[in-house]
């Protein structure tokens, strides 16, 4: 039930669902407001930017990474606004240890770019994560007629998530595949993709979806790895041959896509998913590490 949040000029504000975000506290404009305070108007009624950061150990994973992109994303816009990486990061840090929330995604949302000063976000939002046996058997996948307008820039797009949210639950799918109007595959609607054809990956050119920050990393792990990645427009064609497929991204890191649309795949036993799974997997293990050791 609704409950009433009395504004500081002394107006009344209606609470409503808060279920965007989790946890007992958030963060705006760097001040700490309770969890009843949060408005989910207050973050879509503008053209809203934003990062989803993977909280391990209390470490935000490849956090560099993630407020790089962030910033390029407002620049993809139009808008000349910065983040200021030292103070994002001191307020992450906060926003862990004010809800005791070490193993968790957050979300990092700017907004009302038009402004002067615009507006921060940070709160934890529902975390998902694959199961052991979902990275063991894989996962089922449905192709999906769409895309981005943008797609380097990471913008929310509620009425398109629910649309795809709404084909997932029919097909009992975990993962929808975008298809452009050329009838080539981009990315998944959370995800990049990535194919295996004999040893060789390959996925959509970057220009035409969002350079995930997992993306990026399991290109550079396949060059040390010796593997060949081919960025590429992959029509739906040279999917059907593919050996092999999986998604990367926050969440999911490497998962294995063993259908879609009811195609089998042989991809939980390939073995060029199996050592790039590992790989990032240590070089997770790796980062967290050595942040954890650079605080003691």
């Amino acid at each position: 039930m609704g409950g009433k949040i009395i504004l500081a000029d002394g107006g009344v504000k209606m609470k409503g669902s808060h279920k965007e975000m989790h946890k007992d506290y958030f963060l705006i404009n760097g001040k700490i407001a309770p969890a009843e305070a949060f408005d989910p108007h207050e973050i879509t009624k503008t053209t809203s930017v934003y990062e989803v950061i993977r909280i391990i150990h209390g470490i935000p994973l490849f956090l560099e990474e993630h407020l790089e992109r962030l910033n390029q994303s407002f620049h993809l816009l139009g808008f000349d606004f910065s983040i200021d990486k030292k103070s994002i990061t001191q307020q992450i840090h906060q926003l862990v240890e004010i809800n005791k929330c070490y193993h968790y995604n957050l979300k990092l949302i700017v907004n009302n770019l038009k402004e002067a000063y615009p507006n921060i976000f940070l709160f934890f939002i529902e975390s998902n994560y694959p199961s052991h046996q979902q990275y063991e058997k894989g996962i089922a996948a449905i192709l999906y007629q769409g895309e981005r307008e943008n797609p380097n820039a990471k913008v929310i797009l509620k009425s398109f998530r629910q649309q795809v949210q709404e084909a997932l639950k029919a097909a009992d799918a975990y993962e929808a595949i975008l298809v452009d109007q050329h009838q080539q595959i981009t990315e998944g609607s959370r995800s990049n993709i990535f194919l295996v054809k004999e040893d060789i990956l390959y996925t959509a050119p970057a220009a035409k979806v969002l350079k995930g920050v997992t993306r990026n990393r399991i290109i550079d792990l396949c060059k040390s790895l010796k593997f060949s990645v081919v960025e590429t427009p992959i029509s739906l064609t040279f999917l059907r041959e593919a050996d092999g497929l999986f998604m990367t991204g926050t969440s999911p890191k490497v998962l294995p896509i063993t259908s879609v649309d009811g195609k089998p795949y042989d991809s939980i036993r390939n073995a060029t998913i199996y050592k790039v799974q590992r790989a990032y997997d240590a070089a997770i293990e790796n980062y967290i590490n050595g942040r954890i050791h650079s605080q003691s």
